[in-house]
C-alpha cells in the first residue's frame, strides 16, 4: 500500500509512505530556495515519485494535510487574513469552532491542486483531507522511542481551527479528548505577537525571540503576559478578548517603553510556565506518564527541556520536524491506517527512527553541478580525514551528502561545520556567512562516545536538536562556540549509528584535537531554507565566506 501525502498550505511538502515503513519526503521550499513557500508542492511531488521509482498507477490514496489550507502572513497582508480574523474571533468554544471548520472545509481551494494531480495521472485516486492536527499527532505517537500507551499532545500557531490538542494513543489509535480553539492561542497570540511586536517576522523568527530570552529580565514584562493568557484545564485560554491587529495594538500598549531583551524573557517565562502547567494537567487528566508532543510550539527546546525534567514524566518525546513542513508524514501514516482498515488488513507500521527522509543526490549530478560553475575541486581520498583536517585549521566547511534531513534542523548532511573551540568563527559565521542575528546562538553536534562528558543529565532522544539541555562544568573549553554564550546550555545533536558517515567526520576531527564535537549549523544563508540542491549549495558558497564546499566526495573551492 502506497500513500502520497500532501500538504499544500505554508511549508508544503510531500510524503510517499510506502508499505508501511518507507518513508521518502520532500520539502517544497528546498526545491525551489523559497523559504516557508505555500502552495501545491508540483516539484516535490516529481522528485519523489522520479527518484523512488513509483508510477502513479502504484499510489493507493492520496492524503491531504488539513481540511482548510493553512496559510499565515509571514510575506505580508491578504485580504483573507481579515476574513480569517473575523471568524477565529467568533470561534472562542470548541462548538463553535467546529461549524467553522465545516464551513471553511467546503471553501477549501482544489482546483489548483486536483488540476495537477489530474494532469500527472493522479486524478482518479481516493483524496482523504486529515485534520491537521491529527497529522502532527500521529507524527509524534507513531515515531515515539517506545511501545507502550502515551499521551500526544499538540500545539502551535494554528491549524483547522485549532491551536492544541491533548489525546491518548494506544495501539493504532489516537482518541482526542481535548481541543483548544485558535483564538486562545499563546503560540499565535502571545509568542508570534511578541515577535512581530519587536519588529521580527511572526511565524518565523520566535526562535531569535527564544534565542534573546536568556540575556533580559523577565520579571518586568512576565506579569504583564500572564494577564493576557493563562492554561485552564487541558485548554489554553485568551484573557485580552482580542486577536490580530486588535491584539497586536493590545500588547503595544502593555509593553510601551519595555526593553527588547526584557520582552523576550518574559515572553519565554510564560510560555514556558504555560506548558508546564498544560503537561501537569495532561498527565493528571490521562494517568499517562509517557508524553509526545508535536506542532510548531514543540520547536521551542527550553521549553522541551523542563517538560523532559518534570516530575511525573517518565518520557518525553517531541517529534523533530514538528512545524507543518512535517504534516506529511503524519498524513502518510494516517492514509496507510485508513487503508488497513479499509482492506481488512494488520497494519505493518515499521517506521524509520531516524529524519534523513529527504531527497539525495548522486555523484554524477553533483559533479554535473560543480563542471558547470567552472570552480575548482578535488575528489577526497577520505573524506571525513579530509574535512576534519579543514575544521582542525580553523576553516569553516558546508557539507552536502546523503538525504536531507526532515524538519528545520541541519544534522549533518546540510550543515556547515566550524572548530566548536573557536568564539572567532561565531563573527565569521553570523556577519560573512549566515548574516543573521548577532544573539542567535549555534548548536554543536557531540559524538555518542563523548555525549555524557558534555552534557549533563542526558537523557531521552537528544539525537536531532529540538532539546535543550545543561552542560558539564568544562564543556565550554571544547564547545563554547556551539553552545548558548549567556546561559551555557546546548542544543545537540547526538550523533550515532544514524549517520555513519558524519560521525566518522567528527571521529576524525577528535583524533586531531581530542575534542569529540563540531559546531553545526543549517546550510543557507539568512532568508533562505537549507540548500536543496547541489547548485544552490554551490551559489551559497559564491555568496559567501565559506571556506570550501564538501560536496559529496567532492571538496569544492572559489577560484582563485
Amino acid at each position: 500500500m502506497n500513500v502520497l501525502a500532501i500538504h499544500d498550505g505554508h511549508d508544503s511538502g510531500v510524503c510517499l509512505l510506502r508499505g508501511g515503513g518507507d518513508l521518502y519526503c520532500s520539502s517544497e521550499e528546498r526545491r525551489r530556495n523559497v523559504k516557508n513557500w505555500a502552495g501545491v508542492p508540483e516539484q516535490s511531488v516529481e522528485q519523489v515519485l522520479q527518484r523512488t521509482g513509483t508510477d502513479a498507477q502504484d499510489i493507493d490514496m492520496i492524503a491531504l494535510c488539513g481540511r482548510i489550507r493553512t496559510t499565515v502572513p509571514t510575506r505580508g497582508h491578504k485580504p483573507v487574513y481579515s476574513v480569517l480574523t473575523l471568524l477565529y474571533s467568533l470561534a472562542r468554544s470548541e462548538t463553535a469552532t467546529m461549524m467553522g471548520q465545516w464551513v471553511l472545509s467546503k471553501m477549501r481551494k482544489r482546483k489548483e491542486l486536483m488540476a495537477y494531480l489530474e494532469s500527472i495521472g493522479l486524478g482518479d485516486k481516493p483524496v482523504i483531507a486529515y485534520d491537521h492536527h491529527m497529522t502532527h499527532a500521529a507524527c509524534a505517537f507513531y515515531h515515539r522511542p517506545w511501545d507502550d500507551d502515551a499521551a500526544v499532545i499538540t500545539l502551535d500557531g494554528a491549524g483547522d481551527g485549532l491551536c492544541a490538542t491533548v489525546g491518548i494513543g494506544r495501539g493504532h489509535d489516537i482518541e482526542v479528548i481535548s481541543r483548544t480553539p485558535k483564538f486562545h492561542s499563546p503560540a499565535a497570540w502571545m509568542y508570534s505577537a511578541v515577535t512581530a511586536h519587536l519588529g521580527l517576522r511572526p511565524y518565523e523568527h520566535e526562535y531569535k525571540v527564544m534565542g534573546m530570552a536568556p540575556y533580559g529580565r523577565a520579571e518586568y514584562c512576565a506579569p504583564i503576559l500572564r494577564e493576557m493568557f493563562s492554561v485552564e484545564g487541558l485548554q489554553f485560554k485568551n484573557h485580552t478578548g482580542r486577536i490580530g491587529d486588535s491584539l497586536q495594538r493590545y500588547m503595544a500598549d502593555k509593553l510601551y517603553g519595555q526593553r527588547f531583551d526584557n520582552v523576550s524573557a518574559g515572553c519565554q517565562l510564560v510560555f514556558e510556565e504555560m506548558m508546564l502547567k498544560w503537561v501537569g494537567n495532561v498527565l493528571d487528566a490521562t494517568g499517562q506518564r509517557n508524553i509526545a508532543g508535536a506542532g510548531g510550539a514543540f520547536l521551542n527546546v527550553k521549553a522541551n527541556k523542563l517538560i523532559r525534567e518534570m516530575d511525573g514524566v517518565d518520557a518525553f518525546y517531541a517529534y523533530p520536524a514538528s512545524d507543518d513542513g512535517g504534516t506529511p508524514i503524519g498524513g502518510a501514516i494516517l492514509g496507510y491506517l485508513d487503508l488497513c482498515k479499509q482492506r481488512g488488513t494488520p497494519p505493518q507500521l515499521n517506521l524509520p527512527k531516524e529524519m534523513y527522509l529527504g531527497v539525495e543526490f548522486d555523484e554524477q549530478e553533483m559533479e554535473a553541478a560543480i563542471k558547470a560553475s567552472g570552480l575548482p575541486y578535488e575528489r577526497m581520498a577520505d573524506p571525513a580525514q579530509c574535512i576534519a583536517k579543514h575544521l582542525a585549521d580553523g576553516e569553516i566547511i558546508a557539507r552536502f551528502d546523503g538525504r536531507e534531513e526532515m524538519g528545520p534542523r541541519a544534522l549533518g548532511n546540510r550543515s556547515i561545520l566550524a572548530d566548536p573551540r573557536d568564539l572567532k568563527v561565531i563573527r565569521k559565521l553570523n556577519f560573512a556567512i549566515k548574516k543573521r542575528d548577532f544573539w542567535m546562538p549555534f548548536a554543536a553536534s557531540v559524538i555518542d562516545d563523548d555525549a555524557q562528558k558534555y552534557i549533563k543529565n542526558l537523557s531521552g532522544w537528544p539525537y536531532w536538536m529540538i532539546e535543550a539541555f545543561d552542560t558539564q562544568p568544562g564543556a565550554e573549553d571544547a564547545l563554547i562556540a556551539g553552545m548558548h554564550p549567556m546561559d551555557m546550555t546546548i542544543r545537540p545533536q547526538v550523533v550515532n549509528g544514524f549517520n555513519p558517515p558524519y560521525r566518522r567526520i567528527i571521529s576524525a576531527f577528535k583524533e586531531l584535537t581530542g575534542v569529540g564535537g563540531l559546531l553545526n549549523t543549517s546550510f543557507n544563508l539568512h532568508g533562505y531554507p537549507i540548500v536543496g540542491t547541489p547548485e544552490v549549495a554551490i551559489h551559497t558558497l559564491l555568496n559567501s565566506d565559506l571556506d570550501g564546499l564538501a560536496l559529496g566526495p567532492f571538496m569544492v573551492r572559489k577560484a582563485a
